[in-house]
């Protein structure tokens, strides 16, 4: 084996052992220790290293979660030391962080010589500081790691000892949480994950364990009554649940990432991957006597004689407006509160159950009749067999009727068109750029599609709009909720 070999056996077995501790730490900042390859260096608590400025450590921190093995690189080296980072030799390659496919390169991304020219020279004007030359870097030093490739570090690193050895500790008390949580032993569970947190701070499986035991040992939810005795086994949270004081039934939306749009539509164009928190979303549309009940009014167009279960229909001729003054009287009443719209990331995700293989099960453009009320179907029989048929030719139909989807919901397409939180902008969807303020001006999204419309409207990727003060006898509501705070939390010791 060549030295050059061992080099990367060297650097790959380093990253294979460290790679989660490291990803999980670089999560929200990036605390590496400067260590010199040729002397001993040791763990260091990041209150111990020197203090950088903390957009660069976040900076750093989104490089790691595609880079991780660069980024490992840097870690070693004397990089981390002299402050140099990657926006140092990169630049701050804003269009590259936030392009999750890779279509936008770094701003700087020499090759080669090039490498010496462009980034090692704007520190090192005079040439290697040891050697002078002014050549190529890489004939002495990694890119990043900064390592000789002729003279490969030692097997034996104190550094990766102390780590692996933190990481086996590590995992030994998952292990050990996991088997509690498997008998039903969510205290010595939660005394377990809580020293798992010590070894490895913010680790988000420990973190999501730990929190699953809480709610599972205060099954409790503040405005919501438990209407099942099925409970989601990552979250600890039941999968079913009423309103306080209502007939209002949601369902638990696991959390996860999908890829929102569509790149064959205008509006809905680039697909791409978005992160959606757990919260939890109306099983149907709300109904008209939900509404009234909140309400004291019902503004539907179909109700009366004509409609004898308008009660059951989703309410209609609602504006985005009205929506908001629904949710604060609601929450004026339901303890916790917290009931909202959902974004149109969160409709688009429980549209498709999560992903976009239940799309072709259930899209309404290939078998629209088991799952939607839409033009071909919600005729009035009232009505004539004409080619064109006004908007009174066609009506919603009581919420439920329909096959759910793959989670359990009814009429996420058709039916009634469906306002959501979000205002209508471009895509990349980003949830903290502005357009889920309830308070700032412009068009709202409207997902779904309803009772006239045609099935290829009813795309779950389809982004409708409107003004937010308008009412029209096609759109209604449907609705959400976060999942409420777990109670303070109090150090456990295992019994």
């Amino acid at each position: 084996m060549t030295q050059r070999a061992v080099l990367y056996a060297a650097l790959l077995l380093f990253t294979a052992f460290t790679l989660p501790w490291v990803f999980e730490r670089n999560r929200d900042s990036l605390y590496v220790v400067a260590a010199d390859t040729d002397t001993k260096s040791e763990v260091t608590h990041p209150a111990d290293t020197v203090h950088h400025d903390q957009g660069d450590f976040k900076q750093a921190g989104v490089c790691a979660r595609c880079h991780v093995v660069s980024v490992l690189e840097w870690g070693i080296s004397g990089h981390v030391a002299a402050e140099t980072n990657c926006r140092t030799c990169h630049g701050e390659s804003r269009g590259h962080v936030e392009n999750e496919r890779n279509q936008v390169k770094p701003d700087r991304l020499p090759r080669g010589d090039e490498i010496t020219r462009q980034v090692c020279a704007n520190c090192h004007e005079s040439g290697c500081p040891k050697t002078l030359q002014t050549e190529s870097c890489q004939q002495c030093h990694h890119v990043h790691a900064l390592i000789n490739p002729s003279h490969p570090p030692t097997a034996k690193n104190s550094r990766l000892e102390q780590l692996l050895s933190r990481w086996k500790n590590f995992e030994s008390r998952m292990e050990e949480a996991e088997q509690h949580v498997r008998s039903h032993n969510f205290q010595a569970a939660q005394a377990v994950y809580d020293e798992a947190l010590e070894l490895i701070p913010s680790n988000h499986d420990a973190q999501r364990g730990l929190e699953m035991c809480i709610r599972r040992m205060n099954p409790s939810l503040q405005g919501f009554i438990t209407v099942t005795e099925d409970i989601d086994s990552t979250t600890g949270l039941p999968t079913r649940v009423r309103v306080a004081e209502s007939d209002v039934s949601m369902l638990l939306v696991p959390g996860g990432e999908f890829d929102i749009g569509s790149d064959g539509l205008a509006d809905s164009r680039p697909s791409h991957t978005v992160q959606i928190g757990t919260f939890y979303l109306g099983r149907y549309e709300i109904t008209q006597s939900q509404w009234q009940e909140v309400m004291g009014n019902n503004p539907s167009v179909h109700q009366g004689p004509d409609f004898p279960e308008a009660d059951r229909m989703p309410v209609d001729r609602v504006s985005w407006n009205d929506c908001q003054e629904f949710l604060r009287r609601l929450n004026s009443r339901v303890p916790g509160a917290g009931f909202r719209l959902p974004t149109e990331a969160e409709w688009e995700y429980a549209c498709l159950s999560g992903g976009p293989e239940d799309r072709a099960v259930s899209d309404p453009v290939t078998r629209p009749g088991r799952y939607a009320w839409f033009r071909s179907n919600s005729r009035r029989l009232s009505q004539p067999d004409q080619s064109f048929l006004e908007i009174d030719a066609f009506a919603p139909r009581p919420v439920g009727m329909k096959q759910p989807n793959a989670w359990s919901f009814h009429d996420m397409r058709g039916n009634i068109a469906e306002w959501c939180s979000s205002l209508f902008q471009p895509y990349l969807y980003d949830a903290d750029d502005g357009r889920e303020s309830v308070s700032s001006r412009g068009m709202r999204v409207v997902r779904g599609g309803g009772f006239a419309d045609s099935a290829t409207s009813l795309d779950p990727a389809r982004r409708h709009s409107e003004r937010p003060h308008r009412r029209f006898r096609w759109n209604g509501l449907r609705l959400a909720r976060d999942v409420p705070n777990l109670p303070r939390r109090k150090r456990v010791t295992p019994p």
